[in-house]
């Protein structure tokens, strides 16, 4: 599962960017260089799969991370609009984890896995709360996977940001 993992992170940050932007030289030699915004929660070191030229833009423990436009389009994320107190989603709009359960909730462009409290729910349907969620928010429905593994591309491994 790991190896795999790995091997979607790559393709992230290999296929996101945009392909007349891309200079293999220019990437190799600026692959340790740090940029302010840009650190990994407890490590002090940016993240070689995040920056301009990437498919993630930006990462900050407290925000979460930005994709590039061409990678939400590459990767089909989907958002509706959040609401404040109670809201119904798709079964396939929750990320189930080994131990837990999450939505990403993306704000100002930053996607961000937050927990929720299950109101009632069908097979095909949650309705679902969280105070982590304002008007203005957006819930990702469709891509789930693919923003699992940008966010440890990102923050190098398990996220330690999420609301707990």
């Amino acid at each position: 599962m790991n190896r795999l993992l790995c091997f979607l992170a790559v393709m992230l940050v290999s296929f996101s960017a945009p392909a007349e932007d891309h200079d293999h030289e220019q990437g190799h030699e600026e692959a340790g260089h740090k940029e302010a915004g840009h650190e990994e929660a407890g490590h002090g070191e940016a993240s070689p799969s995040v920056g301009k030229d990437k498919g993630i833009t930006e990462a900050s423990p407290e925000k979460g991370f930005k994709l590039s436009p061409e990678a939400f389009k590459n990767f089909g994320i989907k958002t509706i609009a959040a609401s404040e107190g109670t809201m119904k989603l798709s079964r396939s709009s929750i990320f189930f984890g080994l131990q837990e359960r999450n939505i990403y909730r993306v704000r100002d462009g930053f996607f961000k896995r937050i927990d929720f409290k299950t109101v009632s729910k069908t097979k095909t349907e949650y309705t679902v709360s969280s105070p982590d969620l304002k008007a203005g928010d957006l819930v990702a429905t469709e891509g789930l996977g693919f923003l699992r593994i940008a966010e440890l591309a990102a923050f190098g491994g398990v996220s330690e940001g999420h609301s707990h």
